[in-house]
């Protein structure tokens, strides 16, 4: 099962709040491409109120998220993935990684959710940083 949020829109909640549930990444998918992203994008380009609105994927035992946006561009529409996940370093420290990326493939949107889902976080963060988009930590 994958844990999810409601699309975020605004500044989003430190709380993990878990709001449904989907049996697998082709569920995820499905969940995905049934928002009218057309109007979410265009209520969120009024007021660029935070970041861009999200359906977002929790694994709290991990300390992961991983924000799922479509940007419906007429010409060329991609998804635009955000992955977080702190780690514990010792006692008192801990690492945070933060990558975000734009996937213009339908496929490559697969495989990133299926590593999600298998918790498979080293091969997510490889897949998100072949993107050469945006990586931090």
């Amino acid at each position: 099962m994958l844990h999810y949020t409601t699309i975020q829109s605004g500044v989003p909640s430190t709380e993990p709040v878990d709001i449904g549930q989907v049996d697998g990444f082709e569920a995820a998918i499905a969940l995905v491409r049934s928002v009218d992203w057309k109007k979410v994008m265009a209520t969120w380009y009024e007021t660029q109120e935070g970041p861009l609105p999200a359906i977002v994927l929790q694994a709290p035992a991990s300390r992961a998220e991983l924000y799922v946006s479509h940007v419906p561009m007429d010409k060329a529409p991609y998804d635009q993935v955000h992955f977080m996940r702190t780690q514990k370093t010792g006692w008192l420290s801990s690492r945070k990684t933060t990558i975000t990326a734009e996937l213009h493939s339908p496929a490559l949107l697969e495989q990133c959710l299926a590593d999600w889902e298998a918790q498979r976080w080293e091969s997510l963060m490889q897949r998100l940083r072949a993107q050469g988009v945006n990586a931090l930590g």
